[in-house]
């Protein structure tokens, strides 16, 4: 059996596999022009340099896409920190990731239309997409017109200022996708969570039968339990 999942609309996915597609092209051209060395094949590199540079113009319009699909079209309800996001919602995900998810405890705060993110995603997201995401598109239009950078900034060369900053934010950006294609395969099935966001749809068939394990929900989970199964039995 298979099931639409409204949180993944066409356009959500569109613009995840596009920019995925973009970033990975940035990455590439950014480590091979970061580690030219003198006497490189000037072709070459100025074929990095202009693939790197497309790259990150569009990138730019699909963020545009992106802010504009948070902002009109609903997808911005799923950032929306909420009551119990960072307490106990810290507390719990980061237990089950830390061991839960190895002993097969229930997901604290399992997928849903209503919630697409649980508490520690939701944060690193804000903080990706709204802080360190738009720093690396300022950088970078910063030094496609290095004349108008300041010779000096802080005592140091201007554009020697705002290469680090593009390099080092690129980088922890780098580790962000790592961590983000491992949380991928942490689904009912490997591949569950791709499927998802590739076709917008879940297939129940690949479903994995959950195995017991401890209980991560904590105490008020425990009392929610209870008084459904008093409630059932009243009926």
């Amino acid at each position: 059996m298979k099931g639409t999942s409204s949180a993944y609309p066409l356009w959500l996915r569109l613009w995840h596999w596009t920019n995925a597609f973009l970033f990975v092209t940035l990455l590439i051209t950014g480590l091979t022009l970061h580690y030219a060395r003198p006497g490189t094949m000037p072709e070459g590199f100025r074929t990095d340099v202009l693939l790197h540079n497309t790259a990150g113009i569009l990138l730019t319009l699909f963020y545009g896409l992106f802010l504009y699909g948070n902002l009109r079209l609903g997808n911005g309800r799923y950032y929306k920190v909420l009551s119990g996001d960072i307490e106990p919602g810290l507390l719990r995900q980061t237990g089950y990731y830390l061991w839960g998810i190895f002993l097969g405890s229930p997901h604290p705060y399992p997928h849903s239309e209503e919630r697409k993110f649980n508490p520690l995603q939701k944060l690193f997201y804000l903080g990706v997409m709204y802080l360190l995401f738009p720093c690396v598109v300022i950088t970078g239009w910063a030094l496609l017109f290095p004349d108008r950078l300041p010779e000096q900034l802080l005592g140091v060369p201007g554009i020697g200022l705002w290469a680090l900053a593009h390099t080092y934010i690129g980088f922890l950006l780098s580790l962000f996708m790592v961590v983000h294609i491992y949380l991928g395969t942490t689904g009912p099935t490997l591949g569950a969570l791709f499927h998802l966001m590739w076709f917008g749809e879940t297939s129940h068939s690949q479903a994995a039968p959950p195995v017991p394990g401890p209980d991560l929900r904590g105490e008020s989970g425990k009392h929610d339990d209870l008084r459904v199964t008093a409630a059932k039995e009243q009926t």
